[in-house]
């Protein structure tokens, strides 16, 4: 609802609104709607991370500038929610890089630590996130890798956003209405026929994904196993209308995609450096580079043997 209320706000354009709407679903498709098994689910910590981080955004950018607002916009968002709901895992998958911490939840520094690796600078509470959601819940402790705020999922704030977002959506409806002699988004002629039938196609993907996928979820509550195949062909049939949208946007709308082709090399370029800076940046800095962190007494402490992200 916050999507379509910025979108409304900004661009006015029924497709764009659309768009930006449409965006706003895509990070939760990362929840365990994949139709894996669960405890494999579980055990890689997906959901709030696969599509809820830079490198997706950057890639749904590619797609359409709208979706990606969208995106952007759920995912700071789900930023702003507690370690119960596991916040945002921002820089997913590189934060997969590193696999230990230094400190405990508690900000002690273990003991076990070796002067050559790399390592986060403290690990999760684990306490408060035993009492997430299942395709949330740490069996184990793990780094802390994620943005955590202060909105409590389903809370006040969370609410408060969404009731006020549809309130001042419904608002702008009608001063537009009132203005122009028209409902906003309900003129045939404002829709172009090249972005609305991928548009549609993709959000029926996205739509059959959530819904089936949710259905799913439902039915194996205490099952871990993997769920039957009729769903997990769905699964892969909503992912090809996704797909199918977004080359079928493409083929419809070749000036849009000619308008991308002097970025092309920069991109790749800039894809390749992301890459090589996120694997050897932690090896260089270990070798040059030195850490220091205050202390509750305000001192300055080195930690000359071992290296932080």
């Amino acid at each position: 609802m916050f999507g379509l209320l910025i979108g409304a706000i900004f661009f006015v354009k029924p497709e764009a609104v659309l768009l930006v709407g449409i965006g706003s679903a895509l990070p939760d498709l990362d929840r365990e709607y994949a139709y894996f098994s669960r405890e494999k689910f579980r055990n890689h910590q997906t959901h709030r991370a696969l599509c809820h981080n830079y490198l997706f955004l950057a890639l749904v950018f590619l797609v359409n500038p709208f979706l990606a607002l969208g995106a952007f916009l759920h995912t700071a968002l789900d930023a702003l929610t507690t370690v119960k709901d596991r916040g945002v895992e921002w820089l997913y998958p590189f934060s997969r890089l590193v696999k230990k911490a230094a400190h405990d939840e508690h900000g002690t520094r273990l003991k076990d630590i070796a002067p050559d690796k790399v390592y986060f600078y403290q690990y999760d509470p684990i306490e408060i996130t035993h009492k997430s959601d299942k395709d949330l819940k740490e069996e184990e402790p793990k780094p802390w890798t994620r943005t955590y705020g202060p909105a409590l999922s389903g809370g006040l704030m969370d609410l408060g956003i969404f009731v006020g977002s549809f309130v001042l959506f419904l608002l702008w409806v009608a001063w537009t209405s009132i203005t122009t002699g028209t409902v906003a988004g309900l003129n045939p002629h404002s829709y172009q026929f090249g972005v609305m039938l991928p548009v549609v196609i993709g959000s029926i993907g996205i739509a059959g994904n959530m819904l089936v996928g949710e259905i799913d979820r439902r039915k194996r509550d205490g099952d871990d196993s993997k769920p039957r195949p009729l769903y997990e062909a769905f699964f892969f049939v909503t992912l090809f209308l996704m797909f199918f949208a977004v080359f079928l946007g493409a083929y419809l709308n070749p000036s849009a995609v000619e308008a991308y082709e002097p970025y092309v090399v920069p991109i790749i370029i800039g894809a390749i450096a992301t890459v090589l800076i996120a694997v050897g940046m932690p090896k260089v800095y270990k070798r040059f580079g030195r850490i220091e962190h205050h202390t509750e007494k305000g001192s300055t402490e080195k930690d000359d043997d071992i290296v932080i992200v």
